[in-house]
């Protein structure tokens, strides 16, 4: 690949990347969803957001990116569960 395709392609990359975080932060639906959310919701629901696609499995993601809050304690395992569902339906509205 020649240096012009290359710089091509990765401003293509990030062009398209930026439109999809843009995307997922204009939701309007998902942004009065999370704004119902309890204090503790509302934190799971902003560590998680940012790494909603349209094909994440969010109970997965959920797990994979809460387990530090857990871990360090700004997080129980209890508020966990209790918020979980709420926050994952909040969550299913980013993916499009």
């Amino acid at each position: 690949m020649t240096r012009n395709s290359l710089r091509a392609l990765l401003l293509s990359s990030l062009a398209v990347a930026s439109l999809s975080a843009t995307a997922a932060l204009a939701n309007p639906a998902a942004d009065k969803c999370a704004a119902g959310l309890t204090p503790e919701g509302k934190l799971m629901h902003t560590t998680v957001a940012p790494h909603v696609k349209p094909d994440s499995d969010i109970e997965k993601l959920m797990r994979s990116r809460l387990r530090g809050l857990v871990i360090g304690g700004k997080l129980t395992i209890k508020t966990a569960e209790a918020n979980g569902q709420a926050v994952g339906r909040c969550l299913s509205l980013l993916k499009g």
